[in-house]
């Protein structure tokens, strides 16, 4: 171990929901009501919710679709499938996913080992035999209890009890290992009662983009829905970085099962940090400004992207993409209807918002539009220590595309000034506001 690496985490796994095992079980047929034996296996496959068979808004799919972030709108018992980020959708493998095409700015999708993955399946994937499992954290405690690694039909899960959804929302990230105790993929849980029915955002080209009314992973200060805040993600990672303590703060959240380091050192390498989703990795150096030591993977957010620049072209969500199913980090212009002019600018004549700054801009959807949806000035994340910086005075939203070889292109914004075609460096925490696929 190198001086400056930090030491694995160890984590510890709730006890199994399990406790009916052994024991006598019976279902009753609603017409006779006659009772027929079931044994506890069998029940438990069916008593367990699967996430990877329902959108965020709790509707059913008609076939398996995945992704690295599942939403929960109630209290109760459910399982996600051990499959790499978005590999399955429709109920077909979905392996453009994660295909490298071979571009000069381009880097290869790979999974904890650093090798390319060849199954949607975790386990199906040489040396990736799960071994346990591990609440990382969560900002909400005992959001998460009772996790499991269970048997499935095609694949293991992860099963897990939710026994209440916070009116102010919740957070946790959770983790399948291997044999040897490394973190083979995480899986982020948004715990929400919120309507997250997407809205309609047309740009400067005319284009219009179905965006989620709330960043991912929004909590709420309190029950009067008057103040809240986020998580931030660096470019290209998966994994949500804990909001502040509360709004306005520059603190950071409390949190319970395991703590976060936000003064890791950089990743040396794409696998390690999937095997560390709890750290933020700093800069690797001050030529490509990344959490990483690769010049160039400016696909990790787009499968296609192999040029710096933004575009309304149509994006492909990698199986990096931090977003639910059926949603994506939005394409480089999806911003540019913030302004009447669909570029930078700091005249406030030309900032297609209604009233004022108010730790965040409420920016029309559409021409005409008399309602707005709100931007919170979330702040970041610096790159350099991890710090939370101008909480309520900036707000910075990732979107998929390159902007340069050290930066990618965000939407930036503060009360003297509405940019949604800037560029930054991609080891910064920002938000993410998603887009419907």
């Amino acid at each position: 171990m190198s001086a400056t690496e930090k030491p694995a985490q160890s984590f510890s796994v709730t006890k199994s929901p399990s406790a009916i095992r052994g024991k006598a079980l019976f279902v009753h047929n609603p017409n006779s009501g006659d009772p027929t034996a079931i044994d506890a296996e069998t029940f438990l496959k069916i008593a367990f919710k699967d996430l990877s068979m329902y959108d965020p808004f709790g509707a059913s799919l008609l076939g398996r679709s995945t992704a690295n972030a599942y939403v929960v709108r109630t209290a109760g018992a459910y399982r996600i499938p051990l499959v790499y980020g978005n590999l399955f959708k429709n109920g077909q493998p979905n392996m453009q996913a994660c295909t490298y095409g071979g571009g000069a700015y381009q880097a290869r999708f790979v999974n904890h080992l650093g090798n390319e993955i060849t199954s949607p399946f975790i386990e199906a994937n040489a040396g990736c035999a799960p071994g346990s499992c591990a609440i990382v954290w969560s900002d909400v405690n005992n959001l998460i209890t009772d996790l499991e690694l269970a048997e499935g039909g095609d694949c293991k899960y992860l099963q897990f009890t939710v026994r209440e959804v916070p009116v102010t929302n919740g957070n946790a990230v959770i983790a399948v290992r291997d044999t040897s105790g490394r973190i083979m993929w995480s899986w982020h849980i948004w715990a929400t009662i919120d309507n997250l029915t997407p809205e309609s955002f047309t740009n400067a080209s005319g284009k219009t983009y179905e965006m989620m009314p709330l960043n991912l992973g929004h909590i709420w200060d309190s029950a009067d829905r008057l103040k809240g805040r986020n998580p931030h993600f660096q470019w290209g990672r998966k994994d949500p970085i804990p909001a502040p303590a509360s709004y306005g703060s520059g603190s950071t959240t409390p949190l319970f099962n395991n703590a976060y380091d936000f003064e890791a050192t950089a990743a040396d390498t794409v696998e390690q940090a999937i095997q560390r989703p709890y750290n933020f990795f700093l800069q690797y150096d001050e030529v490509s400004y990344n959490w990483n030591p690769l010049t160039y993977f400016w696909n990790f957010w787009d499968a296609n992207c192999n040029a710096a620049g933004a575009s309304d072209n149509e994006s492909v969500k990698t199986i990096y993409d931090p977003s639910p199913v059926g949603f994506k980090v939005p394409p480089g212009r999806a911003f540019t209807g913030f302004t009447t002019t669909g570029s930078n600018s700091e005249d406030a004549t030309k900032f297609n918002v209604i009233g004022s700054f108010t730790n965040g801009w409420l920016f029309k959807r559409f021409s005409g539009d008399t309602k707005g949806n709100f931007f919170a000035a979330s702040g970041y994340r610096n790159r350099t220590s991890g710090a939370l910086s101008y909480v309520g005075g900036d707000g910075h939203y990732w979107s998929s595309a390159a902007y340069s070889q050290a930066n990618a292109c965000y939407l930036d914004f503060d009360s003297g000034g509405v940019y949604p075609l800037d560029g930054n460096f991609r080891a910064n925490g920002f938000s993410v506001r998603c887009v419907r696929e």
